[in-house]
């Protein structure tokens, strides 16, 4: 199984660029441990319309073009999604992995949110906090979750 992130913006040569690629190296040094064959942040660059609603649309299309429907399992982050518990987050994976699904989707939309078109793709729609957060934070705080899940998966010690 793949777990991928899409998402639309870049963290180089932002002050998340360090803690990013902590994250990233932590999931790829457990990965395989705990059933992911590939992990992969695919990162999109914003589009540069001035309207927000034909920005919105645009980045689904970019988004759109990096997904198979068929073989993926879509999860939305979305300030009005479901909360849920890094256990939770756990049970998700490892209910997915045991799918026949290929590829497990986290996406991220751009600071103006994403089109209405992305809940017809999206399996589910969660929120990493009820706060207003800036949009590379929200990565981070996705990046470490999951970390912390399969973590927790493979009983490592980091969770305690």
């Amino acid at each position: 199984m793949n777990l991928n992130i899409l998402a639309i913006g870049k963290v180089l040569n932002t002050p998340y660029s360090s803690i990013s690629d902590h994250y990233i190296k932590n999931i790829q040094s457990i990965s395989k441990s705990s059933g992911i064959t590939n992990f992969s942040v695919n990162e999109i660059e914003k589009s540069r319309e001035k309207d927000p609603e034909l920005r919105k649309r645009r980045e689904f299309d970019f988004i759109a073009k990096k997904l198979d429907v068929q073989k993926s399992i879509n999860i939305l982050l979305d300030e009005r999604g479901s909360l849920i518990s890094t256990t939770k987050l756990k049970s998700m994976l490892d209910e997915y992995r045991l799918h026949s699904q290929k590829n497990i989707n986290f996406i991220i939309g751009g600071p103006d949110g994403t089109s209405d078109k992305m809940q017809q793709v999206a399996h589910q729609n969660i929120s990493v906090s009820m706060m207003t957060l800036p949009h590379l934070l929200a990565r981070i705080l996705l990046l470490e979750q999951i970390y912390r899940a399969l973590t927790i998966l493979i009983k490592h010690p980091y969770h305690k």
